[in-house]
């Protein structure tokens, strides 16, 4: 093979792995974006481990775009947000009283702790995603 065979050849090849990554990439992408989608109803379950409030809650939310709402008979208000990174920042209000709730959501599971000062109590909480 002459030298210029050679260039156009390893041209050829570079151009095919840079098409190969790329594809590769935009793939990786598609996929966590779609695995990130925290949207659904979620039953959460909320477990206190200081403080007097009640030992354990549960009850539903509805995260559609990422925004949190209550869902079905909940007996607490929720509002906030969870971000396409899983980042959960929410309230739940009834009333007066407000406890905010931190955590990570990730392929229709989360977990992380929350507290009230207005209640003055706190702990953890876990949810996984019914739809």
């Amino acid at each position: 093979m002459t030298p210029a065979g050679y260039s156009r050849f390893f041209a050829a090849v570079l151009m095919g792995a840079a098409s190969i990554t790329a594809a590769n990439a935009q793939n990786a992408q598609v996929e966590l974006t779609s695995m990130q989608n925290p949207d659904g109803v979620y039953a959460v379950y909320i477990t206190t481990q200081h403080g007097y409030c009640d030992k354990s809650y549960q009850w539903k939310i509805s995260v559609s775009g990422g925004r949190v709402s209550s869902a079905g008979d909940t007996p607490m208000e929720a509002s906030g947000q969870i971000n396409q990174r899983g980042v959960v920042a929410l309230a739940f209000q009834k009333m007066g009283q407000v406890a905010t709730v931190t955590g990570r959501v990730a392929k229709g599971y989360g977990s992380g702790t929350w507290s009230s000062s207005t209640m003055q109590c706190g702990g953890s909480w876990r949810a996984m995603r019914q739809g």
